[in-house]
């Protein structure tokens, strides 16, 4: 007995692996290699991940390869593996290979938040998911970094320039195109191919089809001593015998479907829908990278462009786009791309229907046209007759010799009729149209029989000639499509960088950003025309209006504007919603963005690269012991650090008791400001309190309110006046209470202002 497989359809793995890895795909090029020999090594990877990645990826070097290659797509695919710790473990392993990490610069809670509110922005332009994952390597660089930020500068500003020279029919066509690109699917997805079978007469041949998984497509037989492969080619519509020591099996002569393959027998030639089957699960993912190759040569042209198109084989991509046309997204050959397979596919479809109805048209039609007949014999009687005859099984030739010849020709006329019908159906041609010939009986009765074997043979017949057909037309669109699938990987992860590099630029055209000067012989950081980003994604969803842009400088920069004198530290004073935070605010975020190489909000701007980068939002819970003693352990770190540093601090008197405030602060000034690579800016109410207590001179800036419009707002100058203490502008807030407001509570705002007013005057 014949050793066999029988179908089984397992549960599908992706086996997925990153190959032709572009330069490119790094944050930086210039990074080392990773040269870690285990999984175990990469920071996040305990045993039960290390395990879970081997058996996903098959090994530990490509399961390697593929986080150092930082396709935190493939890992996040990984069973058990979910796409935050997929972007630690990747983060994580380059990191270590960059020598660098996130929170070596990003030192307080505050400026980390501030910073992925930042990417969280970039990540809504990404429209993959690889490209919004990848955006968190992307981090603030350390001054031995800055050639890698130059890099990253002279990428981005190619992205910025691309997407400023995009019309907005271009825009809408990528978005739509690269939402539909993502990670390839590697493994083929086993299917079950009706009327295939493989047989063999070799051991070898055998295991080897069932090592590479063909027996989960279709059965494979290996035959024993003495067997004959006809016994297990019955009943298949394509019978393929791999004999690769040339040995004959005469046993076959007698089928008509039989393909014979020899000693250079391959996998594709026996099951080339593995090909296929890799295109048809990536249907739509490389039908939208074909179509975005050829939409590459109407883009803004630069340098880095030129990079993407490096990476693109636009004629390879051209011919797969039109081969992909012939194939739908199960992986079956397309309607349309020959007649004469949807001929065939068309007639054993409609067979089983085509027959019956035809059987059904045949009856009836005789019985019509008997009816109407004038023989000596009545119609009826004859009617009778038959079916008596039928009943009580008399022969048929019995019965034709006993009819009137007029009522036999009827049955002949109208069966060669039906059978001309049955062929009209099927769509065969003339010459395939003997194939129907004898299905009806010869014998006369009533209700007509059809000839079963016939019916059986003709089904077969057709299903053999469209499995033949439809076999050589894969086979052939298979070895094409093979020739091409590197071009399609190359492309496809050339595509999912290119979303990334488009996300940074269509970001940067929105916002309206641009690349900032960076010098290691900077000491602080001068902006001018300077927005912030969080206001402007507000303004953007139409929120309120236009974001007022401001300057500030603090620090040497090329930027001193009047008042400044290249102090490293300052106060900047002001009313509520003047605009204090918002300041500093968007100074933490052209310096984050800044050294990570991303364009600036700003019309200019002046940056050093800092070592470490603080910010400390106004504390909004209770004043208690503990989170007094908490924060001046922050403060101290800050001092004691002999580091390059910025430290942004929002009102931070609200830690302590109001008459102890100042003093805390002018300490913390004191030292801050002894510190040349320190730039430091504090928002406070109790500038003139800490410039009354400080014993070094200091310069304090001032955000003023300089009355109210026609609405009752609030008029602002949001570019702080350095040098000058902010007017307190309690008044006008309390004007506008009082006219806003009706009834009694309005003699008790006009009190309190009158109150303000009188103590402004003294």
């Amino acid at each position: 007995m014949a050793r066999s497989v029988s179908f089984i359809q397992p549960e599908s793995q992706d086996f997925k692996e990153s190959c032709n890895h572009r330069k490119s795909d790094s944050p930086d090029s210039g990074a080392d290699e990773l040269t870690k020999e285990s999984l175990s090594q990469i920071p996040g990877v305990g045993d039960k991940v290390q395990k879970a990645l081997i058996e996903h990826f098959g090994s530990e070097a490509v399961a390697l390869k593929v986080i150092r290659d930082s396709r935190v797509d493939l890992v996040a695919a990984v069973p058990g593996i979910g796409s935050k710790q997929a972007v630690n473990i990747v983060k994580g392993a380059f990191e270590q290979q960059f020598g660098v990490n996130s929170n070596m610069l990003l030192r307080s809670a505050d400026i980390r938040k501030i910073f992925e509110s930042i990417l969280e922005i970039m990540q809504g332009y990404a429209n993959t998911t690889y490209g919004k994952d990848k955006l968190f390597l992307y981090f603030p660089l350390p001054p031995e970094k800055l050639d890698a930020i130059l890099e990253r500068q002279k990428y981005f500003s190619d992205a910025s320039a691309t997407a400023r020279g995009l019309t907005p029919e271009q825009r809408a066509t990528l978005k739509e195109l690269l939402s539909q690109v993502r990670g390839l699917y590697r493994r083929a997805k086993s299917r079950r191919i009706e009327g295939r079978v493989i047989i063999t007469n070799d051991a070898k041949a055998f295991d080897r089809l069932v090592n590479e998984g063909v027996d989960k497509w279709c059965p494979v037989y290996v035959l024993s001593e003495g067997e004959g492969g006809g016994d297990y080619a019955q009943g298949y519509d394509l019978v393929l015998f791999i004999s690769p020591l040339g040995a004959y099996d005469e046993s076959l002569d007698m089928l008509d479907n039989v393909e014979i393959l020899g000693k250079d027998w391959s996998i594709e030639d026996v099951l080339p829908e593995l090909t296929i089957s890799f295109y048809a699960r990536n249907y739509r993912v490389i039908d939208a990278s074909c179509k975005l190759a050829g939409l590459f040569g109407s883009l803004p042209t630069n340098i880095s462009m030129e990079s993407f198109s490096s990476g693109l084989d636009f004629e390879s991509l051209s011919k797969v786009g039109e081969l992909l046309k012939n194939l739908d997204e199960n992986g079956d050959l397309a309607e349309g791309m020959d007649p004469e397979i949807d001929r065939y596919r068309k007639a054993v479809k409609a067979f089983p229907t085509a027959t019956a109805e035809t059987e059904a048209w045949l009856n009836e039609e005789i019985t019509a046209r008997i009816s109407k007949s004038h023989v000596t014999l009545g119609g009826q009687q004859i009617i009778s007759i038959l079916q008596s005859a039928d009943m009580e099984g008399a022969e048929g030739s019995s019965l034709r010799n006993m009819l009137p010849a007029e009522v036999v020709e009827t049955f002949t006329t109208t069966t060669q009729e039906a059978e001309d019908k049955l062929a009209q159906m099927l769509g065969l041609t003339a010459r395939e149209a003997d194939w129907v010939a004898g299905i009806v009986s010869e014998e006369i009765s009533l209700p007509v029989k059809m000839v079963t074997t016939q019916i059986n043979d003709l089904e077969d017949k057709l299903r053999r000639v469209f499995a033949e057909k439809q076999f050589s037309l894969i086979k052939k669109m298979a070895n094409d499509l093979d020739k091409m699938r590197d071009a399609v990987t190359n492309a496809v992860q050339t595509l999912l960088e290119f979303d990334l590099f488009l996300a940074v630029g269509l970001f940067a055209h929105d916002y309206e950003l641009n690349i900032p000067k960076i010098s290691l012989e900077y000491t602080g950081v001068g902006v001018q025309g300077a927005t912030n980003l969080f206001l402007t994604e507000a303004y953007l969803k139409g929120k309120h209006g236009k974001v007022q842009p401001i300057d500030y400088s603090i620090g040497k920069t090329p930027f001193q504007p009047a008042g400044t004198k290249g102090e490293n530290c300052a106060l900047l004073s002001g009313a509520n919603s003047g605009g204090k935070t918002t300041t500093i605010q968007t100074l933490a975020q052209i310096v984050t963005m800044g050294q990570s190489g991303f364009p600036v909000p700003a019309r200019q701007a002046y940056i050093p690269v800092f070592e470490e980068l603080y910010f400390f939002y106004k504390s909004r819970g209770m004043i208690n012991a503990g989170a007094f003693e908490t924060t001046l352990k922050q403060f101290a770190e800050i001092v004691v650090s002999d580091k390059s540093k910025l430290a942004l601090f929002d009102e931070i008197e609200a830690i302590t008791e109001p008459g102890s405030a100042a003093n805390v602060i002018a300490g913390l000034i004191e030292i801050l400001q002894s510190d040349p690579k320190t730039s430091t800016v504090i928002c406070t109410h109790l500038a003139r309190e800490i410039q009354e207590v400080t014993s070094v001179p200091i310069r304090i800036d001032g955000i003023e309110a300089r009355g109210l419009d026609e609405n009752l707002d609030l008029i602002v100058d949001r570019t702080p006046r350095f040098g000058k203490v902010a007017r307190s502008t309690p008044e006008l807030i309390v004007e506008r209470l009082s006219k806003l407001t009706k009834g009694p509570k309005k003699a008790i705002y006009e009190k309190i202002l009158e109150n303000l007013n009188r103590a402004r005057g003294r």
